[in-house]
């Protein structure tokens, strides 16, 4: 998804991509999932206690860990003025973000260079198949050769030994 036409937001990966600068920034998991709980509700408000409930389980502290961590995604969203993550003292966010689903340009990139990667390790192994055939066809063939050689060097000191032991033949 895409907020303000500014940040792809890939949730699966915990990365926010600033599509002006093209600098991807990897959050921790606890923050992209208040971040999409944020725009799940988008216009609706999201009451602090609910927030920590279900980040922090009720965590005593939660309420600090909370307001550091909207001060991050405003950083993050460059919402200085707080229009995009608004705050409802002593109640909760609001997020007003515009907010477009649309696929994500670097995921479609990365699957296209892992389906290239699977075709040259196919090409590869296929190329290491080959090499590894015509070697052991060469090798077998070799072995025979020398197979072939040994049984006719037998043969022939066979028939040498036999033309020697044999009576000659005077005319």
């Amino acid at each position: 998804m895409v907020i303000n036409k500014h940040f792809t937001i890939n949730a699966s990966r915990n990365e926010v991509l600033d599509n002006r600068t093209e600098k991807s920034v990897r959050l921790e998991p606890w923050l992209m999932k208040l971040l999409c709980l944020l725009i799940e509700n988008h216009g609706e408000i999201v009451e602090r206690s609910f927030i920590i409930k279900q980040l922090w389980n009720d965590y005593p502290g939660a309420g600090e860990g909370l307001n550091q961590a909207i001060s991050g995604l405003r950083k993050l969203l460059e919402d200085d003025q707080k229009k995009i993550i608004e705050t409802l003292p002593k109640t909760g966010y609001c997020f007003h973000g515009i907010i477009e689903d649309i696929p994500i340009k670097h995921q479609a990139r990365s699957l296209k260079a892992t389906y290239i990667m699977a075709g040259i390790l196919t090409v590869i192994a296929i190329l290491f198949l080959v090499r590894y055939y015509q070697s052991t066809e060469a090798s077998i063939s070799d072995r025979l050769s020398r197979k072939e050689a040994r049984d006719i060097s037998k043969i022939d000191s066979i028939h040498q030994a036999e033309r020697l032991k044999a009576p000659k033949n005077r005319k």
